[in-house]
């Protein structure tokens, strides 16, 4: 069967659209007219003495009828369930089996009526109830009674009533402003036409309450209406307890006074005696300076001030000085507060961090969150926390306070305007030190009117990236819990809190040379995307790059050692020679009998044991020519000794014995003279085209040498023999 078929949707409509309508009618006495042809029945309306037409129909209501004597009027009240939403009209039919001679006259306490209700709907169908018989004796409803104020105390009120015509009442109180109702009694004995006293006990400290009475017959079941409410203040106690003070000082910009800023929280009810009037705040200097600060303070009246805000600011001097603050009401004043405070011992106290507003709902509160403060062993610890809001459009309207302990991070704001917009602010105390507050602005309808614009990157590492944004006014309607900041990659992924404290963070711990993406969230939304890449890693490229770069220098040195002994040989320099720098000195030192070249510095001692000279031998009288070079290459080849040369001759030991011989025509025949030594000058850098014949040459100076024979001041030099040359030295 389909449900939503044409019958079943119609009941289903019937159903729902029927309402339940009470009903309360009053018909004044006076009002009512008698029937001309039924003078059994009594109407408001002369309509309902036409007899019931055909087409109406009965009901069964449940109906219940009162009369009040005072006002001479007849009540009924009922309930029906109608379909339909207009209002019927309604009449009351009264009736009874005997004649009534008088309407007004036949409702009285004792006697007996019929009551019969008449609808007629919008559509014109009547409904006619069955009579209801009402007995008056028991329908009667007392007049409303008066109450009255007599006398209130800090705890209690007392009242007064007039009964007239019951002898049972009840009462009721509540706070004023409070919709629900505390009863004092539910039947206080009344007597009539005499007053009765009630005192309400228990009460709250300086508060208003509100109180009625009502009050029926003993043997009657109506009560009458309630009494008019009379309002009632209890009276002020003097507060109990001294306000939670606490002070923070700055220095003055304009002179060497100091500003000493005090602040505290309103006292609670219980404790307040009453509605606090204001706080009285009174300032005392250090003991060398109290009689002239005094004398100028009474001068000027300035050494105790009333203030109304819980908040006061003070010119002090650099001394020491003690200050107190105390509550008054109307009863008087309370304790007071007492600081001493040294102005010079000022303190940086750190204030909370990461302060954010959000809205609480369903609750009408504002959550206020905060992180607490890492203070350092040198300070004083956190004794508890300060949540203060005030309205930003009506400042003067004066702030609000509560105080949480110091390990809460949190407070809820409650009872706040969804129209209005405050600004809250969160000190942290240190006994009786204000540290600096953290304020932000906040609203029902939107949390935290601020919100953050502008993430971007401003440094970028192989492992780190580094962000800044700015916090802006919020300008569109939308509720942000929190908001973050995250960097992801395909392989990891980091997210930051971002707070109205901070303009700055850095991602640690990133992979080198990666692409991220730097998001920036409103709780999961995200509002702009930001991609950033990290530097890239040079560690590994250089440890694998070393060996080769090794490599390639040991190669390189190799490689010009190895070209340079190829295309540029070891060539034998007479400059590097003791003779040849001497020779080539200018500075030489001049003596008459100093010679050049003595002939006993040339003498050897054979193996004879007889000394003989070295004979130089030129080949060619070019080589005396003057412009030949005093330094002087001998060619081993040229050189042979003269065993005929004797250390005696004549002229030997001023003269320098040199045989002009041929080189070549007489070489072969004078080897076997060894004290004869012919010298050529061909070049520096004679060279030989048989180089077996030039090492057996250079041996035949060098085994002379060896074998004995002592030649004066000539070196055989390995280096330069090897190279077919001999440079004289040492000369």
């Amino acid at each position: 069967m389909d449900i939503w078929s044409p019958q079943v949707h119609l009941a289903v409509w019937t159903v729902m659209s029927l309402c339940v309508f009470s009903y309360e009618v009053t018909v004044n006495l006076s009002e009512m007219k008698l029937c001309e042809n039924n003078k059994q029945v009594c109407v408001t309306d002369p309509r309902d003495c036409d007899p019931r037409p055909p087409a109406s129909t009965w009901e069964t209501l449940n109906m219940s009828c009162y009369y009040q004597i005072s006002h001479s009027s007849f009540t009924c009240e009922w309930s029906r369930e109608s379909n339909s939403h207009t209002e019927p009209d309604v009449s009351l039919i009264f009736s009874r089996t005997s004649e009534i001679y008088s309407c007004p006259a036949f409702i009285n306490p004792t006697a007996i009526i019929n009551v019969t209700a008449r609808i007629k709907d919008y559509t014109g169908r009547e409904i006619w109830s069955w009579p209801h018989t009402v007995d008056l004796q028991d329908a009667v409803k007392p007049p409303q009674p008066v109450l009255s104020l007599l006398a209130s105390t800090e705890d209690s009120v007392s009242v007064s009533w007039r009964s007239s015509s019951g002898d049972v009442c009840r009462l009721r109180y509540g706070v004023d402003g409070d919709h629900t109702w505390t009863r004092a009694l539910d039947s206080v004995p009344a007597h009539e036409d005499q007053t009765q006293n009630y005192t309400i006990k228990d009460l709250l400290l300086s508060t208003v309450y509100r109180a009625a009475v009502a009050c029926r017959e003993k043997s009657g079941i109506w009560w009458s209406d309630w009494s008019s409410d009379v309002s009632a203040r209890t009276l002020d106690q003097a507060p109990s307890r001294p306000p939670e003070v606490c002070y923070r000082v700055e220095k003055n910009d304009s002179g060497g006074s100091l500003r000493l800023h005090l602040m505290w929280k309103d006292l609670d009810l219980r404790h307040a005696g009453g509605r606090i009037l204001g706080y009285q705040v009174s300032y005392e200097p250090s003991e060398k300076k109290k009689k002239k600060k005094r004398q100028q303070q009474q001068q000027q009246h300035g050494h105790i001030q009333n203030v109304t805000e819980v908040t006061a600011l003070l010119e002090v001097g650099e001394g020491n000085c003690s200050v107190t603050v105390a509550a008054f009401n109307a009863a008087g004043y309370g304790p007071a507060a007492h600081l001493s405070i040294d102005p010079q011992r000022r303190s940086t106290l750190p204030s909370v961090r990461h302060l954010w507003v959000s809205s609480s709902f369903p609750m009408t509160g504002l959550l206020v969150q905060w992180e607490n403060p890492k203070v350092p062993p040198s300070l004083p610890p956190v004794s508890h926390l300060a949540v203060q809001w005030r309205s930003k459009s009506r400042p003067t309207t004066g702030s609000r306070w509560t105080t949480v302990d110091n390990l809460s991070t949190s407070a809820l704001i409650p009872d706040v305007d969804p129209d209005e917009s405050y600004w809250i602010r969160v000190f942290p105390v240190y006994h009786q030190q204000c540290g600096p507050p953290q304020s932000l602005p906040a609203s029902l309808q939107q949390g935290a009117l601020k919100e953050a614009v502008q993430l971007k990157v401003v440094g970028v590492t192989k492992t780190t990236v580094t962000v800044v944004w700015v916090w802006q006014s919020k300008v569109g309607p939308i509720r942000v819990r929190r908001y973050r900041a995250r960097l992801r990659s395909d392989s990891e992924s980091q997210t930051l809190a971002l707070w109205p404290d901070q303009q700055q963070l850095t991602f640690h711990n990133l992979s080198p040379n990666t692409e991220y993406s730097l998001l920036l969230l409103a709780d999961d939304a995200s509002r702009n995307i930001v991609p950033v890449r990290t530097d890239f890693d040079e560690v590994p490229v250089v440890a694998a790059a070393t060996p080769l770069l090794l490599l390639a220098v040991i190669i390189s040195i190799l490689s010009r050692t190895l070209y340079k002994s190829y295309f540029f040989p070891p060539i034998c320099s007479p400059q590097g020679s003791t003779t040849g720098q001497w020779l080539m000195d200018p500075n030489h030192q001049k003596a008459a009998d100093r010679h050049v070249l003595d002939m006993e510095d040339f003498q050897v001692t054979d193996v004879l044991g007889e000394k003989s000279l070295i004979t130089v031998c030129l080949n060619s009288e070019e080589d005396l020519h003057e412009d030949a070079s005093p330094l002087s290459v001998v060619n081993l080849s040229a050189l042979r000794l003269d065993a005929q040369y004797r250390p005696d001759a004549p002229g030997n030991t001023e003269h320098l014995l040199v045989s002009l011989q041929s080189y070549r025509a007489d070489y072969p025949d004078n080897r076997r003279h060894p004290d004869a030594v012919s010298l050529s000058e061909e070049g520096r850098f004679a060279q030989r085209d048989d180089e077996a014949e030039l090492e057996k040459e250079t041996f035949d100076l060098c085994e002379l040498v060896s074998s004995g024979h002592d030649v004066y001041q000539m070196t055989c030099e390995a280096e330069y023999v090897a190279n077919g040359c001999l440079i004289l030295s040492d000369l």
